[in-house]
């Protein structure tokens, strides 16, 4: 198999994968075609698909590589334009971009149609009055695609900075590498054609060699950087599924002690993300009830008792925190509520949602699994609470 039936066969796989999203926004119909026009170009450089195209219109009408030229700038007008309604979603120079491509394809196809063709490589400068149409036929082509992968280059890379996400990150960096790599390969193509021009001398086969390895590490590059942003929804799936497994056993204990609490609404089982938030919800409504069952010294006794067997400083507040909302449980499967009394504070508030899922699940390993929670629970005596107030007997199914 050669490298450019592989990087065809890539281009197709993900272009494949991106078609449904056609019928979604502007950003992602812009993508689906970028990918479907790019993996069409790069069809014509099959050698088995430029063999039949040859054998169906004849070798010397040089089909192939027209076909190719002009899925290659549909295909950067289609990437300038998803760059743009990522990084500049207020838009960027629409009507020239539109004149610019409207223009560079018939230009390309009067050129084209001009030209005397030679055998042998892309520009060939031959006799008579159709010598500079191929030239011009290159210069429409190349010029246009070298300023829509400079332009792309600096949205991609300056999108960067922007994005939210570590794979959002490495998708722009990877569509930003494709497209500077795709302003070398028309660097090259430029200097090929000026030294020809210039001194009449030739290199094929570097310049063939040279344009291949480009144009095929943009393709890749490009197909990358594309699959990448999606992915960090998958991993994002994955981390919610992995959090809400974690935090399940604490909100098994907590909502079976404040039932209340629990929503009624039922969701599907394959919505993790919805679940994850609506488990969130209901733990921290759960801790606010059950505090009302401990007064805020079992706070500070919890604190004093992790300090004195020497937990991990840095899971200390959360094993507290898991020893006082035990002891809160444990009161409440008696009903006995506490009125005019300070409660312990809940030590997920003010936190982002990073920092509060990761405290929800320390509270929850050390509530489950914590030989410092048991013990503090089986120390801890009904007196204990009843000095700060007098309890008040209220059935958790009258709220």
């Amino acid at each position: 198999m050669s490298t450019s039936t592989l990087v065809a066969g890539v281009l197709w796989l993900v272009a494949l994968w991106r078609l449904p999203s056609l019928r979604h926004s502007r950003k992602q119909r812009s993508l689906a075609l970028t990918l479907v026009t790019l993996a069409a170009a790069m069809t014509f450089e099959v050698p088995q698909v430029k063999g039949a195209v040859d054998a169906t219109v004849g070798a010397d009408a040089r089909l192939s590589p027209l076909l190719k030229h002009l899925l290659g700038v549909a295909s950067a007008a289609c990437l300038l334009d998803f760059v743009i309604a990522v990084v500049r979603p207020q838009g960027l120079a629409r009507r020239t971009r539109l004149v610019a491509v409207g223009v560079t394809l018939p230009l390309m196809l009067a050129f084209y149609a001009a030209a005397n063709w030679k055998p042998g490589g892309p520009v060939r400068l031959g006799e008579g009055r159709g010598a500079l149409f191929p030239v011009l036929y290159m210069t429409a082509f190349t010029l246009y695609i070298g300023i829509a992968m400079v332009v792309a280059t600096w949205l991609f890379l300056g999108g960067v900075r922007h994005s939210r996400t570590l794979l959002g990150k490495a998708g722009l960096g990877f569509l930003g590498l494709g497209t500077l790599l795709g302003s070398l390969y028309t660097l090259q193509r430029i200097a090929f054609v000026t030294v020809q021009l210039a001194s009449g001398t030739r290199y094929p086969e570097a310049e063939n060699l040279l344009s291949t390895v480009l144009k095929q590490a943009t393709v890749l590059s490009v197909a990358i950087g594309v699959c990448l942003p999606p992915l960090s929804v998958a991993v994002d799936y994955v981390a919610a599924w992995s959090n809400l497994r974690k935090l399940r056993p604490l909100w098994i204990e907590l909502t079976a002690a404040a039932p209340y609490v629990v929503l009624t609404t039922s969701v599907s089982r394959t919505r993790i993300p919805f679940r994850l938030e609506r488990c969130v919800i209901e733990i921290e409504d759960a801790c606010l009830a059950l505090r009302e069952y401990v007064p805020v010294n079992t706070y500070t006794e919890a604190q004093e008792f992790v300090r004195r067997k020497r937990v991990d400083p840095q899971r200390s507040d959360a094993v507290a925190e898991a020893c006082w909302l035990r002891a809160s449980v444990e009161r409440a499967r008696n009903g006995e509520r506490l009125r005019g009394v300070e409660y312990p504070p809940l030590g997920v508030t003010g936190r982002d949602r990073a920092s509060e899922l990761l405290w929800l699940r320390n509270v929850a390993r050390a509530y489950v699994s914590s030989a410092v929670v048991s013990e503090f629970v089986r120390q801890e005596q009904p007196s204990d609470f009843n000095e700060q107030g007098a309890p008040e007997r209220i059935s958790s199914n009258g709220n």
